[in-house]
C-alpha cells in the first residue's frame, strides 16, 4: 500500500467494521461509514490510503487537503509537548514532530506545511521546515514559462513563493499589482532565471508577446475612456508607465508598436491617439 497517495483498489470483502479493499499484496479497511452507497464485492473505489491511531493501514474515500509530497495552509488544532496536529480535512488529524515545527506557534492559527511520510514510523507528517524541500536554482525553467505558483512568505525585498511545487521563486515590488496572501494559489510566469545563481524571479502577468496580446484590449479601452488621447508613449518615465499600466517599458513599448502596426493607434510626439 502506498501510504499518503490515492489509489484504486478491489473491494474483497465485508466484515462488521467496514470493507477490506486490496490490491496484489496487501488489503486495507475502509471504515463503513465511508463506504459509498450501493458498494459490491468486486468493486472498483479510489481511496486515499494512511495510518490510524493505533498505526495500522487505513483507507478513506474522504480527500486531504494536501497530498505527500505537497504544501497546503492548515489550520493548527492541537498543540502538544510531543507535537503539533493539524486539521487536513481527515478524520485523523496530522502530526507535526516538534523538531519539525516553528517558534510561537498557536492553536487556531493557520500555517503552511509540507506534508511528508515519515521513513521510520510509515506514517504521514508535516513540516513546516520548508526550504529543504525546494530547489535555490530554476536552471531548468525558461523566461516567459508558465507556471504554478504558491505564496510563501515575504522580506522587504520581495515576496517569497513556492514555483511548481519545487522551486523557490521571489515576486519583486515592481511586478506585485494586488494583494497577496501565505498560501495562495496563481497562476503565474518566470520573468527571470538569474545567470549567476539561477534564482528565480516571478511574474503575474505573462511576459513578451503573450503580454502584448494579454494587455491589448485594457489600453484600447483606456484611450477611450480619456477621449481618445493618453500622454504616454515610448519615451514616458518607466515609473509612470508601470503606475498606469502595470507593464514593464519594454513590454509597453511592445505593445504600442503592435497597436500601431495593426491601425489601432496613431503616435505622436508626447503620447498615443486612438485612431477613429
Amino acid at each position: 500500500m502506498r501510504i499518503g497517495e490515492y489509489q484504486k483498489l478491489k473491494v474483497e470483502r465485508e466484515s462488521p467494521h467496514g470493507y477490506y479493499l486490496a490490491d496484489d499484496e496487501a488489503e486495507v479497511l475502509l471504515p463503513r461509514g465511508l463506504v459509498p452507497a450501493s458498494t459490491q464485492i468486486g468493486d472498483e473505489l479510489e481511496v486515499f490510503i494512511y495510518t490510524d491511531s493505533e498505526d495500522r493501514n487505513v483507507a478513506t474515500t474522504r480527500r486531504p487537503y494536501a497530498t505527500v509530497g505537497q504544501f497546503a495552509m492548515l489550520q493548527l488544532v492541537t498543540l502538544t509537548p510531543n507535537g503539533a496536529f493539524f486539521d487536513w480535512g481527515l478524520e485523523k488529524d496530522l502530526f507535526c514532530p516538534v523538531r519539525e515545527q516553528i517558534p510561537n506557534m498557536a492553536e487556531g492559527g493557520s500555517y503552511l506545511v509540507r506534508v511528508y511520510l515519515d521513513e521510520v514510523s510509515q506514517r504521514v507528517t508535516c513540516t513546516l521546515h520548508l526550504n529543504k524541500y525546494l530547489r535555490p536554482d530554476g536552471e531548468d525553467l525558461e523566461p516567459g514559462q508558465a507556471v504554478k505558483i504558491m505564496v510563501s512568505g515575504q522580506t522587504r525585498e520581495a515576496i517569497q513563493v513556492i514555483v511548481d511545487g519545487r522551486v523557490r521563486g521571489s515576486i519583486f515590488p515592481d511586478e506585485i499589482h494586488e494583494r497577496l496572501n501565505v498560501g495562495d494559489v496563481r497562476d503565474a510566469f518566470v520573468k527571470k532565471v538569474r545567470s549567476s545563481d539561477g534564482k528565480v524571479a516571478i511574474s503575474l502577468r505573462p511576459q513578451g508577446y503573450r503580454a502584448v496580446i494579454g494587455e491589448r484590449d485594457r489600453v484600447l479601452q483606456a484611450l477611450r475612456a480619456a477621449g481618445g488621447y493618453l500622454p504616454v508613449n515610448d519615451k514616458t518615465d518607466p515609473a509612470e508607465i508601470q503606475k498606469r499600466f502595470g507593464l514593464s517599458k519594454g513590454a509597453f513599448k511592445k505593445l504600442i508598436g503592435s497597436l500601431y502596426k495593426e491601425g489601432a493607434i496613431e503616435l505622436e510626439a508626447y503620447g498615443i491617439r486612438l485612431r477613429r
